[in-house]
């Protein structure tokens, strides 16, 4: 996983910070049953408060702050609509960004995203802010994107779980991401409302929706990457994101239908949409890179906010180049054979469909 540094914050230094490998400790311990424990040191150099926590916190308050500033903004492409109410009626924001008078003129091609399924996954909202940040900016690629795309976002599908403190849970100790091919209205409204309006963009001739990724965090792996459903045009995104972002993994980029990812929402949305459905995975803690010294050698980088955000910025840059690979102005150039991203029962599977093909093609 790279290195898995705690983070803290304090009065005298007001943003988030790792702490240094050097002070990390992981071992195995008898006094818990052999298992893994990491402690930390740190020294308390004065009588302030001092916060520790596991990653960089995104809490639903902050969310909701900054969501009323970029409202505050007055921008003439940016909307924020209540979509629905949680249990505990909290808000689930819809935001729309698109530069064009009509949402669907001309049957617009739209990106929906969706993040913090997960509430203890705090990174995918460092993200998403990237990503909202970027798109209201002036920068000509946002403007472009503005343009070509109309972008669907919620930015925090579990504000109960947040809130309460979960890591992994509803407020109903459901794991949302596993509730996608049956949600109830009741117990999963956000997941309901947001399977009901991607269906209903599928079936609009007017919305015609290209890509919908879900954000997470990981804290096996280091480095960020994508999981998809298994077609090859899948592999332009991950590529493509590879090429403008050093922390972009092709080595840990795979496309699976594997039984254990039912009812997550790439798996139930990619069954429901003639869309390209993603989950985007960032660590929790680092990413692994080659210097550019050119010598191979390879550094453990921790993640801090700005570069989580900046992460944002790259997937916002290859979703542009993957709309020109789409309109046939830029050529990919895949690194890559498309199997060698599948896992091996994939590779299997995809060759007896293979067969099948080619047996129904001889017998006509």
């Amino acid at each position: 996983m790279g290195i898995a540094a705690p983070v803290v914050k304090s009065n005298a230094n007001n943003s988030w910070a790792r702490i240094p490998s050097r002070h990390i400790y992981y071992y195995r311990s008898s006094q818990h049953n052999d298992r893994w424990i990491l402690s930390f040191a740190f020294i308390f150099e004065s009588s302030d408060p001092v916060q520790f926590a596991y990653c960089i916190p995104y809490t639903y308050g902050q969310m909701q702050s900054w969501l009323n500033e970029l409202e505050a903004r007055k921008y003439t492409f940016f909307h924020r609509d209540l979509l629905i109410h949680t249990v505990q009626k909290r808000r689930v924001d819809l935001i729309t960004i698109d530069g064009s008078s009509d949402t669907f003129q001309g049957s617009k091609k739209m990106i929906f995203l969706t993040a913090r399924v997960h509430p203890g996954e705090s990174p995918s909202s460092h993200v998403m802010h990237g990503i909202i940040e970027f798109l209201v900016s002036k920068d000509d690629r946002a403007q472009k994107l503005r343009k070509v795309y109309c972008f669907k976002i919620i930015p925090m599908l579990n504000p109960d779980g947040v809130y309460l403190g979960n890591y992994r849970c509803s407020l109903m100790g459901h794991d949302l991401n596993r509730m996608w091919r049956s949600p109830s209205e009741w117990a999963h409204p956000s997941i309901y409302a947001v399977k009901s309006l991607l269906t209903q963009y599928d079936n609009n001739p007017q919305a015609q929706t290209v890509i919908y990724v879900d954000l997470h965090a990981h804290s096996q792996k280091p480095n960020c990457f994508l999981y998809g459903n298994v077609s090859m045009t899948a592999l332009w995104l991950p590529q493509l994101l590879s090429e403008l972002s050093e922390d972009y993994s092709l080595e840990f980029t795979q496309f699976n239908t594997d039984v254990e990812k039912a009812g997550t929402g790439r798996r139930t949305m990619g069954e429901l949409l003639s869309c390209l459905c993603y989950t985007l995975e960032v660590s929790f803690f680092s990413y692994r890179h080659v210097d550019s010294s050119g010598n191979g050698i390879q550094h453990c980088t921790p993640y801090l906010q700005y570069k989580y955000e900046a992460l944002g910025e790259a997937f916002c840059r290859a979703l542009l180049n993957f709309y020109e690979a789409d309109c046939g102005i830029r050529e990919i150039l895949l690194e890559r054979p498309f199997k060698t991203f599948l896992p091996a029962r994939a590779q299997k599977s995809l060759k007896k469909q293979a067969r099948k093909m080619i047996q129904t093609v001889m017998m006509k």
